[in-house]
């Protein structure tokens, strides 16, 4: 089977996105990791006016990925995964939301915006994914669905589920 160019969207450089680059590398893959910088200033002024996730960076991950021919585009983060949902409607690639820390009410109330853009990638993403049980559970109970559970190192599942999703789009 030919190598997938897959495009890691993590801001934040989490052991989650590093451990999955380094697997499907090793698996024969060409992972691309697009952590485009934050903009400190900016980010200081919309964590004054209650933002506390980092959103400076979208206008710029959203160009990489355009600029990119990735067959998948898969997220980290809530505000990556809103990021990637225009590339899909515009290239009709899937996205992938791997939620990386479990779900509870301060996290989901902590900041502007922080609800809208969970809920945006949990519902629009062609898949939800889940590296732990804990994980799972806790989307389970905030937003009424079963994320796949996924090992952040398991380079074989996410690639099954990557040709599934990319068989999807194409029949």
């Amino acid at each position: 089977m030919s190598a997938l160019r897959i495009a890691l969207l993590d801001q934040s450089e989490s052991a989650h996105s590093r451990q999955l680059e380094a697997a499907l590398r090793a698996a024969g893959h060409e992972p691309y990791l697009v952590g485009a910088s934050t903009v400190a200033a900016l980010e200081e002024l919309l964590r004054r006016r209650g933002f506390t996730q980092a959103l400076s960076h979208l206008p710029r991950a959203a160009a990489d990925l355009l600029r990119g021919e990735f067959d998948v585009a898969h997220a980290f983060s809530a505000t990556d995964a809103t990021a990637a949902l225009p590339w899909r409607r515009m290239r009709g690639r899937p996205v992938v939301f791997t939620c990386t820390a479990p779900l509870d009410r301060a996290g989901l109330a902590d900041g502007r915006l922080r609800l809208w853009t969970l809920a945006k990638a949990v519902e629009e993403s062609d898949a939800l994914v889940a590296p732990t049980d804990a994980i799972r559970i806790s989307v389970e109970r905030w937003f009424a669905c079963s994320p796949g559970l996924i090992a952040a190192a398991d380079a074989a599942a996410h690639e099954r589920l990557y040709r599934e999703l990319l068989a999807q789009r194409r029949s």
